[in-house]
């Protein structure tokens, strides 16, 4: 009987401690933590509940601070990804093959990644299937159907994911272009030539922007759209000679187009694409394996030559700078049979080979994403886990 009014006595003790312990040791100590350890706790109290699942600034603190990395690997049946964990010292675990959302459609595709979540898009069809997914939590959010607009000479689809941090809000781009024009506008002799259609998680629907493009001179655009700074970009090529290049940005908060001129004499040399890396919004020149960053963001004199490859051996643009920033990840197309992923040594100019246990065998492309909590609330399941 004693015995049991001690133990009645240490877990009514132990219950005081636990309701001691200040919030914000709580929140320091589970924005620590990584997604899955987040995830089991949901259900330790009411509290820890909705702090997780439901508070913009413990869901914000946990995504700065988060070091997990995901490496997705879409092969050449995208029913099923291939997520790989990387560490903080950028060593790699086994391969997981999953069943992806939109895994029940023949033709998908990853449109980007920002702050944990996906885009995925199935063009299969005469409708425009889109999905946003954590894929470490398996949660993700049907976006409502697009049908496509029927058009004789379709000439151009430009597909965009990212993040408005002045509205708190994930938005999706679809920019369609229907004819070869000198300008692209909205509307042309009572016909629309173009199409700027906007998504926002925030709202859960499409709406139709009307924004003028900002260039007179005919163009055509890089095929990817790269979110960095608030803004998707791409670069735009003059269509009778690739001498000619602008950077076109479209600011998710304002929704307005704006353009920057290139002003490096390497720019006018064999193809760019843009990526970002860290954070940098970065110039790929993969004809002579130059990587330049835009040090000051918006300001076009601030490109400066980040490295280059020697031998010239990369021809996919780079995925990820390494936890110390000393190397980053490259992916190399070998023959057209296969794709083989590698640490460059910036400094040295050495790589290293990476190796993964059951990694898809051919072709795929390789994408990285953070760990985080965004959509665990008001989000599908999705436990495809195979």
């Amino acid at each position: 009987m004693k015995g049991h009014i001690y133990q009645k006595k240490n877990k009514e003790f132990a219950q005081q401690k636990r309701t001691t312990l200040p919030l914000e040791l709580i929140i320091e100590i589970l924005s620590l933590l990584p997604v899955k350890s987040l995830v089991r706790f949901l259900y330790v109290s009411k509290s820890w509940f909705a702090l997780i699942i439901n508070d913009s600034y413990f869901i914000k603190l946990h995504l700065n601070r988060s070091r997990e990395r995901t490496l997705i690997l879409v092969a050449d049946k995208p029913r099923y990804f291939h997520l790989v964990n990387f560490s903080i010292d950028d060593r790699f675990g086994e391969a997981m093959k999953i069943k992806q959302p939109l895994h029940h459609l023949k033709s998908t595709e990853i449109v980007d990644s920002c702050n944990g979540l996906v885009c995925i898009r199935n063009y299969d069809d005469d409708v425009d299937e889109f999905v946003i997914w954590n894929p470490l939590i398996r949660k993700y959010k049907k976006l409502p159907s697009m049908p496509r607009e029927k058009a004789e000479k379709l000439s151009s689809d430009y597909l965009a994911f990212g993040y408005d941090w002045v509205n708190d809000d994930y938005k999706v781009l679809r920019f369609v272009n229907f004819h070869q024009q000198a300008r692209l506008e909205c509307v042309r002799d009572g016909r629309r030539v173009y199409s700027l259609d906007v998504y926002s998680l925030r709202e859960h629907s499409w709406r139709i922007v009307e924004e003028e493009w900002p260039i007179e001179e005919p163009y055509s655009l890089s095929g990817l759209a790269i979110f960095s700074n608030g803004a998707f970009h791409w670069v735009a090529t003059h269509r009778t000679t690739d001498l000619k290049k602008e950077h076109v940005a479209f600011d998710l908060s304002t929704e307005k187009f704006r353009v920057h001129a290139f002003q490096v004499n390497s720019f006018i040399r064999g193809r760019v694409d843009l990526v970002d890396l860290g954070g940098w919004l970065c110039a790929v020149f993969l004809d002579i394996c130059e990587v330049w960053m835009m040090k000051e963001y918006g300001v076009s004199s601030s490109w400066t030559l980040l490295y280059w490859v020697q031998p010239a051996f990369s021809n996919l643009p780079p995925l990820v700078f390494s936890h110390e920033g000393k190397e980053v990840l490259t992916a190399e197309l070998v023959d057209n049979k296969c794709v083989e992923l590698y640490w460059y040594d910036i400094k040295n100019k050495t790589r290293r080979i990476v190796e993964i246990q059951n990694m898809p065998n051919g072709l795929f492309l390789p994408y990285t994403c953070v760990g985080s909590t965004v959509l665990l609330l008001d989000a599908n399941s999705d436990n495809y886990l195979q």
